[in-house]
């Protein structure tokens, strides 16, 4: 690493290919094959001659998201696909800082470049998508309701009307559930902890949002809820669906195609399916494919 840097002042462009060599020899032990080097100004070779990857995540959403509370380590399909970010970055998927983030702070924590990239159940809107750009996406999913085991009140999106419904701050479906359910009572949380922790108690009616968040937290409370299939449309008519997507400062377009390009990679090589597999596949299991890149 520091013949590396001795070379920057010589041939930049050369230095950076060595740094990156080593980096991915250094880390495997001098076995792994050297990581892709990138033009110097780009948020890539940033990232590499930092030597870590900086990451918005969400530590709440089981599937997702998730602190182990025995191990305190962080699981979920979204801390694999960082982990596989920055494996191919910097060639060790422990190269990596986990940032938490929330529904509600995720463009300002891009926009101040307080992580490199958020990967935290994040479907882009117009609104979200006037602040920052996206990839992707990774994972498509309509919207539905979870509500305790023993409602029968709600089986249907009219049913929302009058009902106290649980929705996390910036979330989509803070937005969806007034367009279709207009006299549905919110109740706009930060977190998704702090909406099951309302339903278990029984102070709301019922939980909605993407019903892979859904199956997540039914995962961890086995036999307390059921989903509910309460297809919510667009502004356009069309059924709403999350298409959870990588976010990135807004502009960058090498970083929007590096992480295109991943995603393409390991939606071709099979790496995806097994993250499926090992996480939401645990509860919704099936020959589930990879969505087409639309960002």
């Amino acid at each position: 690493m520091n013949r590396s840097k001795i070379s920057i002042p010589l041939a930049a462009a050369f230095a950076l290919s060595i740094s990156a060599s080593a980096m991915g020899a250094e880390q495997a032990g001098g076995n792994a094959p050297a990581v892709k080097a990138y033009p110097p100004e780009t948020a890539m070779a940033k990232i590499q001659q930092r030597g870590k990857l900086i990451v918005g995540v969400k530590v709440d959403f089981p599937l997702f998201g998730l602190r182990n509370p025995v191990t305190g380590k962080l699981e979920g399909m979204d801390i694999q696909l960082a982990k596989g970010i920055a494996k191919d970055l910097t060639g060790s998927a422990d190269n990596i800082e986990f940032v938490e983030v929330n529904s509600g702070n995720r463009e300002v924590f891009l926009q101040q470049h307080k992580v490199d990239i958020v990967i935290a159940t994040y479907p882009p809107n117009p609104k979200r998508e006037k602040a920052v750009d996206f990839a992707g996406p990774y994972l498509m999913s309509p919207i539905g309701t979870m509500v305790n085991k023993d409602n029968t009140t709600i089986s249907k999106v009219s049913d929302l009307n009058g009902k106290n419904i649980c929705v996390t701050k910036g979330s989509g479906s803070e937005t969806f559930v007034p367009l279709n359910a207009p006299k549905a009572k919110l109740t706009v949380f930060s977190t998704m902890t702090q909406c099951m922790e309302a339903l278990a108690q029984r102070r709301l009616d019922g939980v909605t949002t993407t019903q892979s968040i859904l199956l997540g937290q039914m995962s961890q409370n086995p036999g307390k809820f059921k989903l509910v299939s309460t297809e919510l449309l667009d502004a356009t008519g069309k059924k709403a669906s999350d298409n959870d997507s990588i976010g990135l400062p807004k502009g960058d377009k090498a970083l929007h195609d590096y992480l295109d390009s991943y995603l393409k990679k390991i939606f071709a090589n099979g790496q995806w399916k097994k993250m499926y597999d090992s996480t939401l596949g645990t509860v919704m299991p099936g020959n589930v494919s990879p969505p087409p890149i639309l960002y």
